[in-house]
């Protein structure tokens, strides 16, 4: 690796740039960073750590940086930034990703989260068991962990442990110990095109895991399953070790509105964080914590302790007794698990799930999935799709995927001002109102809280 003094973050006010940003100013490196939006949730944790933090984008900012790391969605955006053309040009442009795999994992015993749901959950647990075990843990999370108040941790220990993500191949530089494999469904249609070549791109970084590793997985995915089927036989110079984990082993399973209770290989477990899908979460971490040794009073500890991660069922408040939920779910199989915890957290309310759709590739690719997953639901109420990186195609709108919705009262309102609107008219105490999406949604919730 060439010698590296000065990185510049472009894109700082981004949960994973922030974060990456935090872990190198401490491990020191100098760090600046820029944004256009300066009011990001992160940028105020960026700033407390003692980085430089520019608005806007100007060629002046990069001058004597060593290397500029962006986000990989700047490669679908416009590359007029001044930055970007003059780091392109002096061969230092980097995705902060392969800044993350390639200078700051160096020499630690890397744990990656992957999958494609419950990565930040995941992630944050397994920074919270190992550091109840003493290990002081780096971890590196895309969502605010509460007890740390920050996305990021950072410790002194040799262990780090990364939310490894699939799109654009971010995971690609990194070369881990231990990866937690939660599952594998089609996401990120406009990056991978089909689902083999997200299996591909899986396979890839499953290589990179070094010799004698351990790939810890959901047996209870068929995304998973398939997965495993390529590996047989291509990677068994490396004693890669597999340790499968299953919801069907899972015994004695009781959700109710405070606590979730259930029995694993024989001892007795409890979670603060609703939904069946965070006990699957939770496996894979007792699967770690067998792996590494940690006793189960630590484990099961943390376990309990944990309450979750900033916008995952996060309960914002309540007003007129209507309470308001914030959560991140982008995909149909995200929707159905949250729209389920707070069934298990409110049983006796009305549901009122409003979803704001993230990119137009994504929800066509999976629209046969939309009437499952919203189906738990006693209202549905659909947005205009929020376009992130892409394009507007002009053929495919939120009306298109409240009707494929077909759920009996699912209404397309595209802009937010009017969904406020009519909530404030037809909830009524007593009823739940969960507010899901990856793009501007959160602005949305606070908003209905505000005004409900």
């Amino acid at each position: 690796m060439p010698p590296v003094k000065k990185v510049h973050f472009m894109g700082i006010g981004g949960s994973g740039l922030a974060g990456v940003a935090q872990i190198a100013k401490a491990y020191g490196f100098s760090v600046s960073g820029c944004d256009l939006a300066i009011d990001t949730p992160y940028i105020d944790k960026v700033k407390k750590a003692g980085i430089s933090v520019f608005s806007g984008h100007d060629a002046s900012h990069i001058a004597d940086a060593d290397l500029v790391a962006v986000s990989p969605a700047i490669f679908y955006q416009s590359d007029n930034h001044p930055e970007t053309a003059l780091a392109r040009k002096k061969g230092i442009l980097i995705k902060w990703q392969q800044f993350l795999g390639e200078y700051l994992h160096h020499g630690k015993f890397l744990i990656c989260i992957a999958g494609t749901h419950g990565k930040s959950t995941t992630s944050a647990l397994a920074g919270l068991v190992l550091e109840a075990a003493g290990l002081d843990p780096t971890v590196e999370v895309g969502a605010t962990v509460p007890v740390w108040y920050n996305n990021v941790r950072i410790g002194k220990g040799k262990y780090f442990i990364s939310e490894a993500d699939e799109y654009h191949d971010n995971f690609a530089s990194y070369h881990p110990e231990i990866i937690i494999l939660n599952n594998i469904e089609l996401d990120h249609p406009e990056y991978f095109g089909t689902f083999e070549k997200i299996l591909e791109s899986y396979l890839r970084f499953i290589k990179n895991i070094k010799p004698g590793g351990t790939l810890i997985f959901n047996a209870n995915s068929s995304g998973n399953l398939e997965l495993i089927k390529l590996l047989s036989g291509q990677i068994t110079d490396k004693k890669l070790v597999l340790v499968s984990y299953n919801y069907f082993d899972v015994k004695n399973e009781m959700l109710s509105p405070d606590k979730t209770k259930f029995e694993y290989q024989g001892k007795k477990y409890e979670l603060k964080i609703p939904g069946r899908h965070n006990i699957e979460n939770a496996l894979g971490i007792i699967e770690l914590a067998n792996v590494l040794n940690i006793n189960f009073l630590n484990l099961n500890s943390a376990l309990k302790l944990f309450s979750g991660i900033g916008r995952r069922l996060e309960l914002l408040g309540g007003k007129k007794g209507i309470k308001i939920y914030d959560d991140y779910a982008n995909h149909p199989t995200a929707f159905m698990a949250t729209i389920q915890a707070v069934r298990q957290l409110n049983p006796d309310s009305r549901v009122w799930a409003v979803i704001e759709p993230h990119t137009f590739s994504r929800l066509r690719a999976v629209l046969p999935q939309l009437p499952a997953s919203v189906r738990g639901a006693d209202h549905v109420i659909f947005s205009k799709i929020y376009a992130s990186r892409e394009q507007d195609p002009g053929d495919f709108s939120g009306a298109d995927i409240s009707a494929a919705a077909k759920h009996p009262d699912s209404r397309y309102i595209p802009e937010f001002p009017a969904i406020i609107d009519y909530l404030h008219s037809h909830s009524h105490t007593g009823d739940v109102i969960l507010v899901m999406g990856s793009g501007q949604s959160y602005k949305l919730s606070r908003q209905i809280l505000e005004n409900i």
